[in-house]
C-alpha cells in the first residue's frame, strides 16, 4: 500500500476517500462547507480555473479529471470509476461503470478489468483483484497517486515489482521511463515552466547559468516549506509593542490587544519549530517575556488572578527551548507548587504540566507523580478506560473526550520515551504504556468526531474570593494527529490522514494562519497546527535505498 509523500497530499487523498461514496465526485453534490471540498478548492489548478470564471464545483471536477487522465493506466482507471469521473464513458456504453452506487461501480470495474486496460493499450497488472483488495488497497494507491499529481506535478508514484497477487507496491519517484509492470513513460507536462521535475537536472552546458535556473519548473502547489515561511511572516506581522514591551496577543487579527506572556510563548514556540533556531529579531521579545514573570516566577492567562501551573508550564516550555542550559528553578517551583487537588482532576492541566516536566527532565519524581495523576483521571467507557474532560467527583456519567484522550496519549508517550531504566518504577511504566496503547487504538479504530471543543476551568479561589473562570479551546484534529503519530502510526493511516485534512480545512492561506469557527485567529491554534503537521511530515514512512 502506498504512503503519501507529504501531509498536503495525504489530506487530498483523504478528501477523495470521503467523496467517492454514493454518486462520486459530481458538481451538484460538492458542498463548500464540507472539509473535503475546502481541501480541493485550495489546489492551485482549481483556483486558476475559478479565476477564469468557472464555479468552484466545476473547477474541482475538471482539475481532478485532468489529473486522473495522466496517471498510469491502473491508477487512472480505478480513480476514474471510484470517483465516477466519466473518463471511459464512451468505451463501455450501456454498462453501469458509472452507476450511482459505489458498490455497483466497483463490481462493474472488476467485471471489465482486463477490457478497460486493453482499451488503454496496457496489459493488466496481474490477475483481477478481489473486491476487498480493490477497496482497501488499490483505491488507496490510486487516490494517493492522484493527490500527488494534483499537489506536486513534478512527482509521480512508480510501480515496483508485482507482488504474489500480481499487484505492484508503490514508491515515490520521478517520471518513469517504462517498466515491466506496464507503466507508461513520462506523462505529458501540463505545467510547463511551473514545476521542478525530480531527477531532471538542467542541461550540462548550462549548469549554473541564470537561463538554466529559469527553465527549472518549480512545484505548482506550495510546498510545506513555503507554507511554513508564510506562517512565520504572518506571526512577525502580528507582533505588538507597547509600554510593557514586545509580545503577541491571544488573537492574531490586526489590532488585537493586549499581548500576554502565554500568547508570546506560543508564538515563539511556533517560530522555533518553523525556523529551527532563535532568530536575532526575537531576542528583544524573549527579554520582554522574561521581565513579565510574577514575583514568584509564575505566569498566568489573561483572566486569571495569579500564576497558575498550566500558564507557567506553557511559558517555561518556550523559555527552555530557547536556552536549555539556563536555570529555571523559580519558574519550575511555581509550577510545581500550583498543583493542588483541583488541578489533578483536569487532564488538560495535567498533560500541559507533564509535557513541560518531561522536557526539563530535572524532577523525575514530579514526572512520575503526574503520570500517576493522569492515569487516575481515566474513566471506564465500554470495555476500556479513556479520558473525559474532567474527573471531578459526583459527575453525571461524563462522556469520553477525543481531544483529552489524544492529549493524554501524546503526554504519556513523551514521558515514557524519556523514562529512565529504573526497575523500581517499571510497573508504573507498564501501566502507562498499556493505557496509551489502549487509548490510541480507540482513537484510530474509526473516524472520530474532530469538531473543535471548549472547556471551562472554574477554580474556587481561597478565602471565599469567588470563582476564577478560564475558557479553554482545543484544536481536536491537531491533537489527534500528534497522539497517533506519537503512538507510531504513519501519515497514510486513514484516521491520521483524515485529521491532517481537517487541519488544512481550517487554514487560511491568505492570512497564513489558522481560523477558529468564529473568525478568531488564535495563536495557540497555529502552534498546535504547525506542531501536528511537522510530526505528520516526519511520520511519512521511507524505504531504505529509495531515491
Amino acid at each position: 500500500m502506498s504512503e503519501p509523500v507529504n501531509p498536503i497530499a495525504a489530506g487530498v487523498a483523504s478528501a477523495f476517500k470521503s467523496l467517492r461514496s454514493r454518486v462520486g465526485l459530481q458538481e451538484d453534490r460538492l458542498d463548500d462547507s464540507e472539509p473535503a471540498v475546502g481541501m480541493l478548492a485550495g489546489l492551485d489548478s482549481v483556483r486558476e480555473l475559478v479565476a477564469n470564471g468557472n464555479s468552484v464545483p466545476h473547477a474541482i471536477v475538471q482539475a481532478v479529471r485532468t489529473a486522473a487522465s495522466m496517471l498510469n493506466p491502473t491508477h487512472s482507471i480505478v480513480a476514474d470509476v471510484s470517483l465516477s469521473l466519466g473518463l471511459s464513458a464512451h468505451d463501455l456504453p450501456g454498462s453501469e461503470l458509472y452507476a450511482r452506487d459505489l458498490g455497483r461501480r466497483r463490481e462493474v470495474l472488476l467485471e471489465n478489468w482486463d477490457r478497460l486496460h486493453e482499451l488503454r493499450s496496457a496489459p493488466p497488472p496481474g490477475t483481477v483483484p478481489t473486491l476487498r483488495t480493490l477497496r482497501l488497497e488499490i483505491e488507496t494507491d490510486a487516490f494517493t497517486a492522484l493527490a500527488v499529481a494534483l499537489t506536486d506535478p513534478g512527482r509521480q508514484w512508480v510501480s515496483l515489482a508485482p507482488s504474489a497477487a500480481g499487484h505492484g507496491t508503490l514508491r515515490p519517484g520521478g517520471h518513469d521511463t517504462g517498466s515491466a509492470a506496464g507503466m507508461p513513460g513520462a506523462r505529458p507536462d501540463t505545467q510547463s515552466g511551473t514545476g521542478l521535475i525530480a531527477g531532471q537536472p538542467p542541461e550540462p552546458d548550462h549548469v549554473g547559468s541564470t537561463s538554466a535556473l529559469s527553465r527549472l519548473r518549480r512545484s505548482h502547489f506550495p510546498r510545506l516549506l513555503d507554507v511554513f515561511q508564510r506562517i512565520a511572516q504572518a506571526l512577525r506581522d502580528a507582533l505588538l509593542q507597547d509600554d510593557e514591551g514586545l509580545g503577541w496577543p491571544h488573537d492574531l487579527r490586526k489590532g488585537s490587544r493586549p499581548h500576554t506572556p502565554m500568547s508570546t510563548a506560543y508564538a515563539i514556540k511556533v517560530l522555533l519549530q518553523l525556523e529551527g533556531f532563535l532568530a536575532s529579531d526575537l531576542l528583544p521579545v524573549v527579554r520582554s517575556l522574561r521581565e513579565r514573570t510574577k514575583h514568584d516566577g509564575g505566569y498566568s492567562a489573561r483572566s486569571q488572578k495569579g500564576p497558575r501551573p498550566e500558564g507557567t508550564a506553557a511559558v517555561l516550555d518556550a523559555l527552555h527551548r530557547i536556552d536549555g542550559t539556563a536555570s529555571f528553578d523559580t519558574e519550575f517551583a511555581a509550577m510545581k507548587d500550583g498543583l493542588g487537588d483541583f488541578e489533578k482532576t483536569r487532564p488538560f492541566i495535567l498533560t500541559t504540566v507533564l509535557e513541560t516536566s518531561v522536557q526539563l527532565g530535572s524532577d523525575l519524581d514530579l514526572t512520575r507523580s503526574l503520570v500517576k495523576d493522569l492515569l487516575a483521571t481515566r474513566r471506564q467507557f465500554g470495555d476500556g478506560r479513556l479520558w473525559p474532560e474532567k474527573a471531578e467527583k459526583d459527575l453525571n456519567v461524563p462522556a469520553p473526550s477525543v481531544v483529552h484522550t489524544a492529549r493524554a496519549v501524546r503526554a504519556l508517550v513523551q514521558a515514557l520515551t524519556a523514562w529512565p531504566p529504573d526497575r523500581e518504577h517499571e510497573p508504573l511504566a507498564a501501566e502507562a504504556w498499556a493505557a496509551a496503547d489502549e487509548a490510541a487504538a480507540w482513537l484510530a479504530a474509526e473516524p472520530r468526531d474532530l469538531t473543535n471543543v471548549s472547556e471551562n476551568i472554574d477554580r474556587q479561589l481561597e478565602q471565599g474570593k469567588g470563582v476564577e473562570p478560564v475558557y479553554v479551546r482545543h484544536f481536536t484534529a491537531a491533537w489527534v494527529v500528534k497522539a497517533l503519530v506519537s503512538a507510531g502510526l504513519p501519515t497514510s493511516y486513514p484516521t491520521v490522514s483524515n485529521a491532517v485534512a481537517q487541519i488544512w480545512a481550517d487554514y487560511d492561506p491568505e492570512r497564513g494562519l489558522w481560523i477558529w469557527s468564529n473568525g478568531d485567529l488564535p495563536v495557540w491554534m497555529t502552534m498546535d497546527a504547525v506542531d501536528a503537521l511537522r510530526m505528520a511530515a516526519m511520520a511519512t514512512p521511507v524505504r531504505s535505498g529509495a531515491p
